[in-house]
């Protein structure tokens, strides 16, 4: 039963169905940098923290308090007897680790900070300046902490300037500080699609028989939280690097269909469902409005930064893009069975997800800027003679415009509030 499915499917495919629980992807070889004659002068960057333990026990606790009251009524097969032993060791190996950033985790922004040395040597040479920030979470600091240690080994002489906390929330922590945000997070209307699309997409059944010799002594909502919760935990042991797999207690379309619950909750929730009218993606502006002030104060020789490293969470990468409009990201699906199709978290906000700004001169010394999404080069509804890069300028107009675009929908659920 705890045999890895992976064997079967393929590891890669399992971990996509973690959603934003997936660890960071294995990044190709990235030759095509080094393509053309663009000098690069400047990187804005954000992340979100790398992987990371469960930031709680309750997924454990619920799976295991069913399990336990299940065991007391000699009910569980020899299957549940031991995934209740399993959930137990892990609930162990966990305690005081809730929400850490893992060994796994650090080793993903070592490896994407390594890269970036890799690809522009010039950028971090001598004592240049780099600033990073991260939000006060633990996981984000520890990022950036990891991140700045392999850029140190490259260049002992780097100036970093470094810092964390809550004066910082407003550019990295948007998603708590607005009202009708969190009012439509917590109740918004997009809850109640969720919840039938989910009771339509998890069969509890076939899962709760490998566990429990008498079906039907849990009621259908503590057979669905079992089931939910159950997925979560497999989902997320890949990021903490501990070897105990769960993949196998289920098969690939039930894979498949928790998945498409999960991305649909990210869609509606953090990105631009039609649903939630913007509101999601628009509270992203501070952030959009930071990157454009940052990178303009180095272009007119305001500032002689070579890099901003930003490090926060999935709840600010997923709106961040969204707003920027990067390929794909703000695309609008009203049917819920087709947003899988067309919108996929993994591709978006991955365990130590990132956005790079990579600007450049020409040899004519004009402005450049090509964005990567996780490291893989994307596209923005601009035009562009010379595809990645576009001009600066170009570039520069449309993000102002879908500022002031974000700020006109929120003032719109203010006065509704009103």
């Amino acid at each position: 039963m705890f045999c890895p499915v992976s064997i079967l499917w393929g590891q890669d495919r399992i971990q996509q169905y973690a959603g934003t629980a997936m660890p960071y992807p294995v990044v190709k070889d990235s030759s095509g940098f080094f393509q053309d004659s663009m000098v690069p002068f400047y990187i804005n960057h954000l992340g979100r923290h790398g992987a990371r333990f469960p930031t709680s026990g309750k997924a454990l606790n619920r799976v295991k308090e069913i399990l336990e009251l299940a065991r007391r009524e000699n009910r569980l097969t020899s299957g549940g007897v031991t995934l209740l032993s399993t959930i137990q060791n892990l609930s162990e190996t966990f305690d005081g680790q809730w929400g850490k950033l893992s060994v796994v985790g650090e080793e993903e922004q070592r490896g994407i900070a390594r890269r970036m040395i890799e690809r522009y040597p010039q950028l971090f040479s001598d004592s240049v300046k780099v600033q990073a920030i991260a939000t006060y979470v633990p996981r984000c600091i520890h990022s950036m902490d990891a991140f700045l240690a392999c850029m140190v080994e490259f260049n002992s002489s780097l100036h970093i300037q470094r810092n964390e906390g809550k004066q910082y929330n407003d550019i990295l922590r948007f998603f708590d500080l607005n009202q009708s945000y969190v009012d439509y997070k917590e109740n918004g209307d997009w809850r109640p699609i969720y919840e039938t699309f989910v009771r339509r997409k998890i069969s509890p059944a076939s899962v709760m028989e490998n566990f429990f010799l008498e079906s039907g002594q849990e009621t259908d909502k503590e057979a669905e939280e079992f089931v939910m919760a159950l997925f979560s935990i497999a989902a997320i042991l890949p990021d903490t690097g501990t070897p105990i797999n769960l993949d196998g207690l289920f098969t690939i379309g039930e894979w498949d269909n928790y998945w498409q619950t999960q991305n649909l909750r990210q869609y509606m929730s953090k990105s631009s469902s039609p649903v939630g009218r913007m509101l999601p993606v628009a509270i992203a502006w501070p952030l959009l409005s930071e990157f454009i002030h940052s990178a303009d104060e180095v272009i007119k020789g305001k500032s002689d930064t070579r890099a901003n490293f930003r490090f926060a969470h999935a709840e600010t990468v997923i709106p961040f893009v969204a707003l920027m409009g990067i390929e794909g990201t703000d695309v609008k699906v009203v049917v819920p069975d087709s947003v899988s199709k067309y919108w996929k978290d993994y591709e978006i906000a991955p365990m130590a997800a990132n956005v790079q700004w990579i600007f450049y001169h020409d040899k004519a010394r004009e402005i450049w800027v090509k964005f990567l999404l996780n490291e893989k080069e994307m596209t923005l509804p601009v035009s562009t003679s010379r595809f990645p890069y576009y001009r600066w300028e170009t570039v520069c107009m449309y993000l102002k415009k879908r500022v002031e675009m974000a700020k006109k929908v929120l003032e719109s659920f203010s006065d509704n509030c009103k």
